[in-house]
């Protein structure tokens, strides 16, 4: 899958939802401007009516999608509360909602994705969704019929197809899409609001003719509004199918290409044509595209269907699918399972380590991850320096109650049962157990963690790792921040950057002189430009400050110069043949600093 390709193919089609919104809106001003020039017994191209058509319905428009694009600038977690779901907690005790959260974990490491926060929708129906921004506000819901009825295979097909959504950047494009259909939608609103505005008003008026003929008017209008504001969300409904059903056939793919298992998905598929699908929350329409399968009743015509078939959706998975050999309904398993999935499925090697990863977890590190107060804990626990002098200087300037304190210290004395390749995949899973911080609490966190990492004088590749991992994604979802806008679609002014990221990447991997020149050059080959250029030499040290001041104006370049960067970093890593932690946890600092995510342990080399 290529990352930054499906990037750059959302924002294509972000694009034509722009041209088609705008033709439903002139369509509706034309609709409008024919109504109210009868009604006011106008000529058609009257200037004055059609001034007020056009200043109306655009106001309303833009209002009502801006106000609602504000509301989902929260995230993920805002469409999820919308549908009625309940936040499952990292330490539940639930044998079905420990299977959901074992699921989406080994999914979060395995893909670098951050570990989404998790919902659960009140329905019996079968049916999911992903939510959000960017990986770092993601939710996924999950409603109860979900986990109730599906199998362990089955359900990791579902958040699979999920997770593929979020990796080809599926999820802005939809959560755009609820803002600006909201603004058509409107239209209908006001419309009703006119029309139970006269209902009250027009009996007080009937007996004054011109009273009443201004109560005819309103109402007039108010039902054209109404009648024409639903031709809109016509509009909206095959806007919203054109965009969602050839992502659910490539989601599909992917969920099998993750997995190796499309007997799972397709017996998801197939359980949703007997149990059903549809949800009951009076908002699902707005939130229609969003679904594994289809939320709503079936559409009377297929151009409205968001989804294509079940049968041709499981028949692109798994020509030979038999459903007579599906079980009815799974009974939950053991929270933490170990070994090879139910139907011996053959994982490919990401989501594999991924669950032997989580399966090796020190037990008290687990638990604490997945806790708010030991969450905070844990990431000053793994910040305290090992040197006394040094550590005593950290915990003086530590802004934190003593039970928070004497955890900390009580997870610093246990450190040692944390392995060096376990530590970034703990930060991984702690991230949606931090999202829980009050405002105020985050923002003490934040200043301890800086605390922590800078009283030291000196910043070391991991505690550069984490700073950047964690405040990043959680800086995003606290300020509801969206990231930085396009600056850049040349990486010519970037190459003193990208000099320095080379640069970084050669010097930690290669500890002679000439191997770090031969890396860095075949990082520089796959720039495709002149490589002898003045501002594309490689530095004799790894500076951290250049390379974090570089990735801030980097992330602001398009997808395909933010590809071309990454592959000449990711050349520089691999030219030896042996990709170390130190180098793969600064290689992933990069990459998550361009949304580009990385599974949290390095690729296996022979």
């Amino acid at each position: 899958m290529d990352f930054f390709e499906r990037q750059t193919h959302a924002q294509t089609r972000t694009r034509w939802l722009v041209v088609y919104f705008a033709l439903a809106v002139l369509g509706i001003m034309a609709s409008l401007q024919i109504v109210f020039t009868l009604i006011l017994g106008r000529p058609l191209g009257d200037w004055e009516v059609m001034g007020w058509v056009v200043g109306g319905v655009a106001l309303t428009v833009t209002m009502g999608s801006l106000m609602k694009t504000a509301q989902l600038s929260q995230g993920g977690r805002v469409v999820a509360a919308m549908l009625g779901g309940e936040p499952v907690a990292g330490n539940t005790t639930d044998l079905n909602e420990r299977k959901l959260l074992n699921i989406v974990e080994e999914m979060a490491l395995a893909s670098g994705v951050p570990v989404p926060e998790i919902y659960v929708l009140p329905d019996l129906s079968i049916n999911a969704f992903a939510a959000g921004h960017g990986p770092g506000d993601t939710a996924i819901g999950v409603t109860r019929g979900c986990i109730e009825q599906l199998s362990r295979d089955e359900l990791q097909g579902v958040i699979a197809h999920e997770f593929s959504h979020i990796l080809h950047g599926d999820m802005k494009l939809n959560i755009r899409l609820i803002g600006i259909l909201h603004g058509i939608l409107c239209l209908a609103i006001v419309g009703g609001f006119f029309l139970r505005m006269n209902m009250f008003s027009s009996a007080g008026s009937r007996d004054d003719r011109k009273g009443g003929g201004l109560v005819f008017a309103l109402m007039a209008g108010g039902i054209a509004l109404y009648l024409i504001g639903w031709i809109g969300v016509f509009f909206g409904n095959l806007i919203k199918a054109a965009v969602s059903r050839q992502r659910e056939f490539l989601a599909d793919a992917s969920a099998v290409q993750f997995t190796r298992n499309p007997a799972g998905i397709a017996g998801a598929l197939w359980k949703i044509g007997k149990f059903a699908s549809r949800l009951e929350s009076p908002r699902a329409s707005e939130a229609s595209h969003l679904f594994f399968g289809n939320g709503l009743a079936d559409p009377w015509l297929s151009l409205f269907a968001t989804h294509p078939p079940l049968e041709e959706r499981i028949k692109a998975i798994d020509a030979n699918f038999d459903g007579a050999q599906v079980r009815e309904v799974a009974p939950p398993p053991l929270p933490a399972e170990k070994g090879p999935v139910a139907g011996g499925a053959i994982l490919p090697q990401g989501l594999g380590r991924a669950r032997a990863l989580l399966a090796a977890l020190p037990a008290f590190a687990g638990e604490s991850v997945r806790d708010l107060h030991g969450g905070c804990a844990f990431i000053y626990a793994i910040l305290l320096d090992q040197r006394e002098e040094f550590r005593r200087v950290q915990l003086d300037g530590l802004k934190v109650d003593p039970p928070l304190r004497a955890e900390t210290l009580a997870l610093f004395e246990r450190r040692g049962e944390i392995s060096v390749e376990q530590r970034l995949p703990l930060v991984d899973l702690v991230m949606p157990t931090l999202r829980h911080l009050s405002p105020g609490q985050y923002a003490a966190f934040r200043e301890n963690v800086r605390h922590l990492v800078e009283s030291d004088k000196q910043i070391n590749l991991f505690e550069y790792a984490l700073q950047k991992a964690l405040l990043r994604h959680l800086d995003l979802y606290f300020t509801r921040s969206t990231g930085p806008a396009v600056k850049y679609r040349s990486l010519v002014p970037l190459l003193p950057d990208v000099a320095a990221l080379l640069t970084g990447l050669s010097v930690i991997g290669h500890p002679a002189v000439p191997d770090r020149d031969a890396a860095f050059a075949a990082g520089a080959r796959e720039l495709l430009i002149n490589t002898s250029s003045p501002n594309l030499q490689r530095g004799e040290v790894c500076n951290l400050a250049a390379i974090d001041a570089g990735l801030d104006r980097i992330a602001q370049a398009a997808p395909d110069v933010k590809k071309t960067i990454l592959k000449a970093c990711r050349e520089t890593v691999a030219h030896d043949g042996v990709v170390d932690l130190k180098e793969y946890e600064l290689l992933r600092a990069i990459a998550d600093s361009l949304d580009c995510p990385l599974p949290p342990l390095p690729p296996v080399t022979a």
